[in-house]
């Protein structure tokens, strides 16, 4: 049965797409070559330095995985913000690659080696758009989705598979010169329609991901998401506009590891991250040490609440936070296949073979925060649902709407990135 009411006074149709309001988009950074991520930095850093000191001609370009858009010889432009040396991988000695934190599937952060030599199409707009106050929206599109959230959120570069391991598209809600990514006039007509002095484009992200961005939305517009793509009910009640928004931010704030967003209460305290403090019972604890050796096992215990990594445990884990998934992929369990002794991420080179041979420490404090933003998340979804409820069943702003206003389809050129113009004596200016 499906979690609202039916009572909406417009279809799904009628609602506007994702796409439509954040009408610039991205597959999301692709490399084609496994080994140039991993969970762990030194890794990286220890392909990198074998695969640069291969002389052999023979073997060099099966440990690199040539490919038609990057072999050995390649010489690319370097990514916005992380340069490389003028040479080609063919010739490159060096030892220290350049590594950025990015999203590799959802709430799962990983290392990659920022280096556009090794990278087949890693989206250099999206790397450009790279700036405080950045949020990527990321929806599936071209599958449908079994369960969990319709939309994830992040503020590091998103993977290509980032939504669920099956691809997606990403949606920036900032353009690389830091403009909103909205069609024009879109944010001054929400604001009128909602009787609000403005409406500044973090608020509809913030809208959107407390409308989609859970699991009563997948269920009940199931039907509907059989043909890829996220609509959104914008409601026209400007109370309800603000519980969302504030719900939101709380979504963010959690999905993001803190980066955006608003905790519940307000801002943070330096320091504070998405944990839960000491005497909270949602607290996740750290019961029994996981050891040196990387363990190949993962379990979890209902009745007590435990989680169970090799001879590690870690109590406070409800069935939910468990049981949590993105468009069908099980957070933990893939989050877990990411790094235990046998690797389960597809192999593309003899590179892939080389892990860590001891459990890091970041790793245990990694999962702690993991299982502390699922919790946040599962405690938030009632409220999101109710919400929801709510927006459907009230009048909304339709694509009619805002088509007749002139506001959709978005103008000619919004799909694609604006960067800044760089103009003599290197001076920025917005274009």
């Amino acid at each position: 049965m499906r979690p609202f009411t039916p009572a909406a006074l417009s279809g799904w149709e009628d609602y506007p797409s994702l796409e439509a309001l954040f009408p610039w988009g991205s597959p999301g950074s692709k490399s084609n070559r496994s080994w140039v991520s991993s969970p762990s930095a030194s890794v990286l850093a220890r392909r990198w330095a074998r695969v640069c000191a291969e002389d052999d001609p023979e073997v060099k370009p099966v440990l690199f995985k040539e490919t038609r858009d990057r072999r050995l010889g390649t010489r690319p432009p370097h990514l916005p913000g992380f340069p490389h040396p003028g040479r080609s991988m063919e010739r490159e000695k060096g030892a220290e690659p350049r590594i950025a934190r990015i999203a590799l599937r959802s709430f799962d952060r990983q290392w990659l080696i920022a280096d556009n030599r090794v990278l087949d199409f890693p989206r250099p707009d999206l790397w450009e758009s790279l700036q405080p106050g950045q949020i990527f929206l990321n929806q599936q599109s071209s599958h449908e989705i079994s369960g969990g959230p319709a939309l994830a959120a992040t503020a590091l570069v998103p993977d290509t598979h980032h939504f669920n391991g099956r691809g997606g598209r990403v949606h920036p809600v900032l353009h690389p010169d830091g403009s909103a990514n909205v069609p024009t006039g879109l944010l001054r007509y929400l604001a009128a329609a909602l009787g609000l002095d403005d409406v500044p484009v973090h608020d509809l992200a913030a809208y959107a991901v407390a409308v989609a961005g859970h699991g009563a939305f997948t269920e009940h517009f199931a039907e509907e998401l059989l043909t890829p793509g996220v609509r959104l009910p914008l409601t026209r009640d400007p109370e309800l506009w603000s519980e969302a928004v504030g719900a939101g931010r709380e979504f963010l704030w959690a999905a993001t590891y803190g980066e955006a967003g608003t905790p519940p209460g307000g801002p943070p305290a330096d320091g504070d991250g998405v944990g839960f403090p000491p005497g909270d019972p949602r607290q996740v604890r750290y019961e029994t040490g996981i050891g040196s050796a990387v363990p190949d096992t993962l379990g979890y215990d209902a009745e007590t609440g435990t989680l169970h990594v090799g001879p590690g445990t870690f109590t406070g884990v409800p069935p939910e936070v468990w049981d949590y998934e993105v468009g069908g992929m099980h957070v933990i369990r893939k989050w877990f296949g990411y790094r235990k002794a046998s690797p389960t991420s597809r192999k593309t080179s003899p590179l892939d073979d080389m892990h860590v041979t001891a459990w890091p420490r970041e790793w245990t404090e990694e999962l702690i925060d993991l299982l502390s933003v699922l919790r946040r998340l599962v405690d938030l979804a009632p409220a999101q649902q109710a919400l929801t409820t709510r927006i459907v069943g009230s009048p909304v702003i339709t694509v009619a709407e805002l088509t007749s206003a002139g506001v959709l389809p978005p103008q000619p050129g919004a799909t694609r990135a604006r960067r800044r113009v760089v103009l003599e004596f290197g001076r920025p200016e917005e274009s």
